[in-house]
């Protein structure tokens, strides 16, 4: 993998940690680092190895971190906040740096 293409998906990561959900176009508004053919393919690189979930909303598509199935809920059924689900990108991170 290209280092730009690294440093897409780490760009992707790093908001998603910041704001939780990020609609498609602002990812591509609040990176003009990178071309819109960049950002898409990273975003479809972490979709498809379930780094992060793309879905549908109205005519947008909006990006989250996808959680860990061991952290998905507390034993009361209650969701853990979102700074707790992010060890499955930490871990696509350090795959990618090896």
């Amino acid at each position: 993998m290209s280092t730009k293409a690294m440093e897409a998906e780490e760009a992707i990561l790093n908001m998603l940690q910041r704001y939780e959900v990020l609609a498609m176009e602002d990812l591509i508004v609040g990176r003009p680092d990178f071309t819109w053919g960049q950002l898409f393919l990273a975003v479809d690189r972490l979709s498809r190895t379930n780094v992060i979930a793309l879905s549908r909303f109205g005519l947008s598509y909006h990006l989250r971190l996808m959680p860990c199935e061991d952290q998905l809920a507390t034993p009361q059924g209650q969701k853990e906040p979102a700074a707790r689900l992010t060890s499955k990108a930490e871990a696509y991170r350090a795959e990618i740096r090896a």
